[in-house]
């Protein structure tokens, strides 16, 4: 599986510097550039909407991604950048590694949310044992919010997977991240 996206700041409210793939995609605001229009609705067309393709097709180049990342940084007036995901630690571009994602159908991360969702009520069980696992996990996330070491990844999946009565229900997959720098 590799794949790309096209990507701007978090989904999650909760952090800040996260640049995995729980990130705002771009969506047009009104139809005046017909070339951003076309890549954008080409972009959307081959996004693959199954648990086993998450993500954008290699149906557009790198060069069509790269100039739909740039018009959307311009007419959005936000930060766009190229992201290739895949499950092994190699991109095919000149690139700067992110880092590792654990992700689930589409990109959601629980690692862009932060981890687990406080407990709405202060001291009992859900919450203190989330806090517990905030305070193993978040110190093994590099500046972008993401795992360095697979192991760690590995480690946080296999605590997801056992907490599956408790956490969002998905399939949950390590990706590595890297920033495509223009061809």
């Amino acid at each position: 599986m590799s794949y790309y996206k096209v990507l701007s700041k978090p989904n999650g409210v909760r952090t800040r510097n996260y640049k995995g793939l729980y990130r705002y995609q771009p969506f047009p605001k009104n139809d005046k550039n017909k070339h951003f229009i076309e890549l954008w609705q080409r972009y959307c067309e081959h996004y693959e909407n199954d648990e086993e393709n998450m993500g954008i097709t290699t149906e557009l180049t790198i060069e069509e991604l790269v100039e739909f990342a740039e018009l959307s940084t311009r007419i959005l007036k936000e930060d766009y950048e190229v992201i290739f995901f895949s499950e092994m630690c190699e991109c095919p571009h000149q690139s700067d590694y992110y880092g590792i994602d654990v992700t689930g159908f589409g990109g959601y991360s629980m690692v862009g949310e932060n981890f687990f969702r406080d407990s709405d009520k202060k001291g009992d069980g859900a919450h203190n044992l989330y806090d517990i696992l905030n305070r193993h996990f978040r110190p093994k996330l590099n500046s972008y919010g993401l795992f360095n070491s697979v192991k760690d990844a590995d480690s946080f999946l296999e605590v997801l997977n056992e907490l599956a009565d408790f956490v969002e229900n998905e399939i949950w997959r390590i990706v590595h991240i890297f920033r495509v720098i223009a061809p």
